[in-house]
Formats: C-alpha cells, structure tokens, sequence
C-alpha cells in the first residue's frame, strides 16, 4: 500500500455566463487535479479549487511521500506541513495539502471497500443542503434584470425541493439589494430559509446598518461580512447584528479556526476539506466546534464534502451547487457528479468518495498556465 506516484494537472473550466459579486469578476474556474497510485495498482484521486501554481507546489513537495504508505494521512500530512510552515500556511500550500489528503482517504476506502463517510463515522446517510447562487450575471444588464433573474432562479430551485437557499450581497447599491432579497423571499415564501454572502464587502459599521436593512427578510447567516482576517471586526459586527454570523471557507488549518472561535467572530464555521487542509485536518476543525458548541456547513463541492457531512452531526447543511448554476463547474469532469433530490444529498454508490473522473473532458479542459 506504499505510494508509487502522484500526477498533478491543472484544467480551467469558463462559465457560460460571466458573474460579479461583492469583490470579483469571475470569467473562468481553475482548478487543480491530484492521482496517487500504489504498489497494490489502487489509485485515489482528488481535484481543488485554485491557482494553477498549487501545481507547482504539489510538484515540488510530491517526492517527499512517494514511498510513504498510503494510510499514513496523519505522519504524511504533518510531514510536508514541517517542511513549508515557515514559508506558507494558508492558500496555496493548504490546497495542495488537501487534494494530498483527499486522494489518499479515497484510496484508504477502496482498499477497505467502504464509502469514506462510512470511515469517519457514518453519522447518517443523507444530509440537507442549501441551494446556492443569487451572482451578478453578465447577461443582466438593468437592475430590472437582476430582479427578474433571482426571483426565478429561486423559484426554479425551490420547485426542485429546496427549502434553503443563499445568495450574494455587494455588487449593486444597498437599495438594489434589498429589493433583491425581497425578491428571493417572495420567490421562495416566509418559510425557507435565506441566507447571505457578503463576500468580505464591507466594513464593520457599513454592514452592520445594511444588517438592519435586512431584518425584515428573516435572514438565516450572515456570511463573510467584512476581510478575511479582520477577526476583532468580524466579531464586533457579530454582537451588534442580529443575524449569526458564517465565516471559515477561505482559512485554513485548526489553528486559523480556533482564532475564530476564541474570538466569537462566527456561530456557523463553514471550513471547506479541499481548501482548509483536507479531511484529515477537517476532522481536527469538527472536534473544536463541538466543544464550543457551534455548527458547521462546509463551502462548496457538495460532490466530495457529502462524505464529511454524513460522517459527523456537527455538519448543519451543505452547500450545493450544480452545474446548471454555472458557477463552480469542477462537475464537468465528473461522470457521476452528485444531485440533490428534494434538497437532500447522499453519498455516490462506490468505496472511497465514490466519484469517478471524466478523462475525456480533463482533456478538454487542461491548462498548462
């Protein structure tokens, strides 16, 4: 079971229709692809989302394990944190360290013949999740448009089941995004809940006024509402809003995450396995917050992070979104990718995480920038 390989390609994925929100412009999706093979011929896989130069970094670092036994994630995770602490401990290292981690526990499940959720402690077969979208799309020229686009995206994924839903905030004036929200609260009704991403838009004062604004919609969280690590602020804007506050998809690392709790900077931690560490170090992060008492809902890929959410109860919701949203599109190269029936998720058939990867569409896409 000693590691023989690892092979690192980046693939770009354009989006039909080019979206805005409170900080971005995005045109494109990057993201990174990871295949360990073994002596005993299994192979893992992984993907994550980022710049290509998370390549680069796998490149350097990957002769460190090859020859390590797949099943050490713990000696191998701490292994090449040793070796590049002192130069990155955040986005580009923790993302390579994650598509690591993911191919590895994908192969440690097709060796045991279990689903990995099953592995971490099979909590429950099926998890709830939250439609996610409400973006600036490129083709919505008038406010108008935006309006009208929302209202029916909403009302689309409600007819799909969906009694959660999220979208974002900042890329239009206050004005325009209350009567945004409104539209998403009359398209989905006063029982389902609505949620916001603020994308670190804002400053504190600012946002808490905006917060008062949106009272009246019963907004479930809060997300990101001002820059990353602007802890104290995050938490000063916690206090003062009625609404709970959600932050975690951009840090990384158990340490980053404890911070955020001894700061009471958020009630909902939504640390992402591809992007935080991997699920070794994601299982760290779950330990923290039930003891502190607080819920998760993991960022994004739904495809993968199902495994952690079925594995353990702290796990609230999940975040989903598909491919018709046209806005994390990492589905395209996967042959199986995984729906939401009636906004309930489980697990795709098979041992490990149970995807399987598209080679003819990797092709497609490969980027060698």
């Amino acid at each position: 079971m000693k590691i023989t390989s690892i092979d690192v390609r980046n693939i770009r994925i354009p989006l039909n229709d080019p979206k805005k929100f409170s900080t971005k412009y995005v045109t494109h999706r990057d993201y990174t692809l990871v295949n360990i093979k073994t002596d005993d011929g299994v192979e893992g896989w992984s993907y994550v989302w980022g710049i290509p130069i998370v390549k680069n970094f796998l490149d350097m670092v990957k002769d460190m394990i090859i020859g390590e036994p797949a099943y050490g994630t713990i000696r191998i995770w701490n292994k090449i944190f040793s070796s590049i602490d002192r130069w990155d401990r955040s986005g580009i290292a923790m993302r390579g360290l994650s598509a690591i981690d993911i191919a590895l526990w994908d192969i440690i499940g097709k060796y045991a013949n279990l689903p990995i959720y099953q592995m971490l402690g099979g909590f429950r077969e099926e998890c709830p999740s939250y439609y996610s979208g409400g973006y600036y799309p490129d083709s919505c020229s008038s406010n108008a448009d935006l309006f009208r686009f929302i209202e029916k995206e909403m009302g689309s994924a409600y007819d799909k089941g969906f009694r959660a839903f999220k979208m974002k905030i900042g890329a239009a004036s206050t004005d325009i995004d209350v009567e945004r929200i409104g539209a998403a609260r009359k398209a989905i009704g006063p029982d389902c809940r609505l949620m916001l991403d603020a994308n670190c838009g804002y400053d504190p004062e600012t946002i808490i006024a905006m917060a008062r604004k949106f009272e009246k919609y019963d907004i479930t969280w809060l997300e990101e509402p001002v820059p990353l690590d602007d802890l104290p602020n995050c938490a000063h804007v916690a206090e003062r809003i009625s609404m709970p506050v959600a932050i975690g998809e951009n840090h990384f690392t158990r340490w980053a995450f404890r911070e955020i709790m001894e700061h009471k900077a958020a009630r909902i931690i939504q640390a992402d396995p591809t992007v935080m560490g991997g699920f070794t170090e994601y299982l760290n992060v779950v330990g923290m917050a039930a003891t502190y008492g607080l819920k998760l809902a993991p960022h994004c890929f739904h495809d993968v992070n199902i495994q952690v959410a079925l594995a353990r109860p702290e796990i609230m919701i999940l975040e989903y979104m598909d491919i018709e949203s046209d806005v994390i599109n990492v589905q395209r190269i996967i042959e199986n990718p995984v729906p939401a029936v009636n906004g309930m998720i489980r697990a795709p058939e098979g041992p490990g995480h149970g995807l399987i990867l598209d080679e003819k569409a990797v092709k497609k896409y490969l980027y060698q920038g």
